[in-house]
Parts: structure tokens; sequence; C-alpha cells
């Protein structure tokens, strides 16, 4: 059967060929896509976590101790939509920032000497998928 009669372009055999692997490439690059906004996403939380320890590095050096009170701190940190607002502490983690929506679950945290960390549960291996593997991220 031809669509658009005797001269038509294609047959709908065709037609369904190439839905199909549109569709294969559609699957294929749906997650890729995902993975490379929420990577986006945590570059975000990676820099709050930043400007929070140079800030408690700050705060070390005028009082000689580390604060687990962000209002301690002589910063602002913008409200994100993506994460749960970061907390500090008085050691290592010394800041922590959590995502919590959509299906993704995972905590970043920062230490003293500015090495990242991941822990997560969903989806699977998301700190991986986050350039963290081994939990240390990049």
């Amino acid at each position: 059967m031809r669509i658009f009669g005797r001269n038509g372009a294609f047959t709908f055999i065709e037609l369904i060929f190439v839905v199909v692997i549109v569709g294969i490439l559609a699957a294929l690059a749906v997650p890729r896509f995902s993975d490379t906004v929420e990577k986006s996403r945590s570059a975000e939380a990676i820099n709050i976590l930043e400007t929070l320890r140079n800030a408690q590095a700050v705060y070390n050096l005028e009082n000689g101790v580390y604060t687990a009170t962000i209002g301690d701190l002589d910063i602002t940190i913008p409200v994100s939509k993506n994460f749960v607002a970061p907390t500090t502490a008085a050691a290592n983690p010394i800041a922590s920032i959590r995502r919590n929506a959509s299906g993704y679950d995972y905590t970043l945290t920062i230490d003293i000497d500015g090495t990242v960390r991941c822990a997560g549960t969903a989806p699977a291996n998301i700190c991986a998928k986050l350039g963290c593997p081994g939990d240390v991220c990049n």
C-alpha cells in the first residue's frame, strides 16, 4: 500500500521503519540527556559548597574554629530550586547540600581541604554519573 498515491515517496512499511529507528535513537539519547542536566545541577551545588568552604576558612582565621551556623558566616547563599538549603559543620565535612527531588536523592559534601564527596541512592550509580567515581568528585 502506497501513501501519497502511486508516485508517492514512501510506503507504509518504510514509514514504520523510520518511526522505529527514531524511537530507538530517542531511547538512547534521553537518559544521557537527563544525566547531563543533573551534572550541571550538581555543578551549582559544588559552587555553593566552595563558597561555604571559603567563608569557613575566613571564619576560622578570625575565630580559630569553624562554625556550624551559616548565619555566622559573612555570605549570602542564593536559594536553590534544585537543592535543599546547605548546612555547615564545625568539623569535616564542613559543608553539605542535598538533592532530593524528581527521582534524585544524593548529598554532596566538602572537606576543609576542598575535597568534594558524593553519597546517594537514587538513581543507581548517581555519584558515578555525576563524575564522582569512588564517591570523590573531580
